[in-house]
Order: structure tokens, then sequence, then C-alpha cells
């Protein structure tokens, strides 16, 4: 059975090749959120499936 997403938006993660943040699309879904599949890194072109989620920008 495949989850549907709730929510989707965009935030910082942390690239694993280039170890820089930054910018991607971010699935809300559960208790955790996780990068949207099929992604790739602006500056070196790196698959970001694996990046850690660094960010989720909130309001206060």
């Amino acid at each position: 059975m495949r989850a549907f997403v709730e929510n989707q938006t965009k935030g910082q993660v942390h690239c694993p090749i280039c170890t820089h943040t930054v910018p991607a699309d971010i699935d809300l879904r559960g208790k955790f959120p996780r990068v949207a599949s099929g992604q790739k890194c602006p500056r070196c072109s790196a698959q970001l499936d694996v990046a850690v989620v660094v960010q989720v920008p909130e309001a206060a």
C-alpha cells in the first residue's frame, strides 16, 4: 500500500557528496519529513534521495 503525500514544501537538505546545504522539495508525511525522490543537487548533480533534511520552514 502506497502512502499518500499529505503536503510538499521547499526546504534545505544536506548533500552527502558535496557536503553543502542546498534547497530541495520535501514530502511531509507521517512523523518525519523526507526528500522527494528523483531530485538532484544543484551544485554537484548528485542524487538527493538519501540526503538529510536540515530545515523545514514553519510559521511561528
